[in-house]
């Protein structure tokens, strides 16, 4: 062996330790006082990139409004886990932004005690519920608006369609339980009225032949204007529902768009909510990036907006104390529901005068206080009976 060839073997001897130490060094959280935690495996994982572009150009326009945007630092945790050892794998952040489906017993005990404060810019389920009962929950600020929300707008929407009396199905599972319940309140608050054989949402399941056919019966019985499947599209029930015959001039209502044209007219709702700043965020979204953003776009990049106006320095107030990074605003308490929205650079400038400000969000109004999601407009889809 030549010199010169043992020179370049410890030479790339070298290269390749110092690449191992980078890749190890890069799998735990950085020391940032914003820190993005990410799952590393399933489904979820692939969410993590349309999330950060989102992020990103929310981090791009506040630097073009003249602001430096703060450094964030990247975290991997198996989805479900205890963030714990990501979290104190480092210095504390000040601002935690959580990965989707967070278990939010364990984020609120360690915001409580590491003193800093969580987005959840992607939990929108059954979670959500009881999020006001959970430890720390004044540290823990949903940026998406709860599923819930969805069935309130449809219970107003089939009253205003005239549509009670209705029947209720769902589905076997937990979540189409509630938003079934919740559905339900919230008719008998906009004035609508239930019928069929019980008092509330009916489970129905088609793969048992005699219920199914009773149920079909009850319909034909009680002749409800309108009849409000939830569960979710494609679906054994969906499938079944859209499948059967029905009375003539009864309508479909479902949790979801109208997959297709039916015998039956047919109200739906969509998935993607929207607030005031959602035209402006899809062109610049687009621009960017080239392709058209959705709701975890739509999510990332509030929750850049959010972390934005919380790096601009100010005052901590007399209760809260310094955050960990010596920085005080963190604490999100500039946030005022009732102000009017602003767009970024108005509200990067609002803040750096000590004011308390309401954004302008993409996916929601982003009306926000701890532990309560905002609140959004989803779009509505009628679809008339084929002829």
């Amino acid at each position: 062996m030549t010199t010169g060839t043992g020179a370049l073997m410890a030479l790339a001897g070298i290269l390749a330790s110092v690449l191992g130490v980078q890749t190890l060094v890069s799998s735990a959280p950085q020391p940032k006082a914003v820190l993005l935690l990410l799952p590393n495996e399933g489904l979820l994982a692939g969410l993590g990139d349309g999330l950060r572009r989102g992020y990103l150009l929310a981090m791009e326009q506040s630097k073009a409004c003249g602001v430096s945007p703060p450094e964030l630092g990247l975290g991997w945790v198996r989805p479900g886990l205890d963030p714990q050892p990501s979290i104190e794998a480092g210095p504390p952040p000040s601002l935690l932004i959580a990965p989707p489906a967070a278990p939010l017993a364990p984020y609120g005990l360690l915001a409580e005690r590491l003193r800093f404060q969580v987005l959840l810019p992607l939990q929108r389920g059954l979670s959500l519920q009881h999020l006001a009962q959970q430890p720390g929950s004044d540290r823990l600020w949903p940026v998406l608006p709860a599923r819930s929300q969805a069935a309130d707008q449809l219970a107003r929407a089939v009253v205003e369609r005239r549509w009670p009396p209705l029947m209720v199905i769902r589905d076997g599972s937990a979540e189409h339980r509630v938003l079934a319940e919740r559905f339900v309140a919230g008719l008998s608050v906009a004035g609508g009225r239930l019928i069929g054989p019980t008092n509330g949402p009916i489970r129905v399941d088609p793969s048992e032949a005699k219920a199914w056919s009773q149920f079909q019966d009850d319909v034909d019985g009680y002749r409800p204007q309108a009849l409000v499947v939830f569960t979710r599209p494609g679906s054994p029930l969906a499938q079944a529902v859209a499948a059967a015959p029905w009375p003539q001039g009864m309508a479909l209502v479902w949790p979801f768009p109208p997959t297709g044209p039916l015998a039956q007219a047919q109200l739906g709702i969509g998935a993607l909510t929207q607030g005031p700043g959602w035209p402006s965020f899809e062109a610049a979204f687009r621009r960017r990036w080239g392709y058209g953003p959705g709701v975890v776009e739509a999510a990332g990049f509030d929750t850049g907006q959010l972390t934005a106006v919380a790096a601009v320095p100010s005052e901590p107030g007399p209760s809260e104390g310094a955050a960990p990074s010596g920085h005080g605003g963190w604490d999100l308490a500039w946030l005022d529901p009732r102000a009017t929205p602003l767009d970024l650079c108005q509200a990067l400038k609002r803040r750096s005068e000590g004011g308390k400000l309401a954004l302008r969000g993409a996916a929601s109004k982003l009306d926000l206080s701890p532990a309560a999601s905002p609140t959004a407009e989803l779009p509505l889809s009628d679809r008339p009976p084929k002829p």
